[in-house]
């Protein structure tokens, strides 16, 4: 499992043969072409240097079920774009693709990012702190001193996804994650 989320946006056609070949993926992020059989397949514009990230999220393995609830307004699983954290903690209860063997990455084609985009931009401060309190509590933690001040940064943070998705989808791509 991956320690912290990184969001690439990526041509579909990348998205595609990364799904085919998952044992690639690692190289493709960090932009090493592969040698052998295999160079002779690699799309034309494989990167040749390692993909800039959409941006850094304090998402890591221990808080992804909180970045899913404040996401879908609840526990319950997703489908679609809703189901991006979840691909960490239920890797076969998703609606992205896998792109390796270990379910440390994943994808979404550039159709089904519009769906995450609205999902995304939906975040706002008052879902994040009732998310936040809900999910506090459900663990049994405190979540009385918890305020609105709190919750900004989440907010923040689901506001740069959200940019980058937008160019995403502007682009035509998909994103590697």
């Amino acid at each position: 499992m991956a320690h912290r989320f990184g969001a690439f946006s990526v041509p579909d056609s990348h998205v595609s043969f990364l799904s085919q070949h998952h044992n690639l993926v690692h190289d493709y992020l960090e932009g090493v072409r592969p040698n052998g059989e295999i160079a002779d397949q690699l799309p034309s514009d494989w990167p040749a240097q390692p993909l800039e990230s959409l941006g850094s999220w304090s998402i890591n393995h221990r808080n992804v079920d909180l970045y899913h609830w404040i996401l879908n307004g609840g526990p319950e699983l997703a489908s679609g774009g809703g189901s991006i954290f979840q691909t960490w903690y239920e890797p076969d209860q998703h609606s992205a693709l896998k792109l390796d063997k270990y379910n440390e990455r994943f994808a979404f084609h550039a159709n089904q990012l519009v769906e995450l985009a609205e999902l995304v931009k939906s975040v706002d401060v008052e879902r994040v702190h009732r998310s936040f309190c809900d999910w506090l509590k459900r663990r049994g933690e405190d979540h009385s001193d918890i305020d609105h001040g709190a919750c900004e940064p989440f907010v923040d943070e689901f506001k740069m996804f959200s940019d980058g998705i937008e160019s995403a989808i502007q682009r035509g791509c998909g994103l590697i994650w």
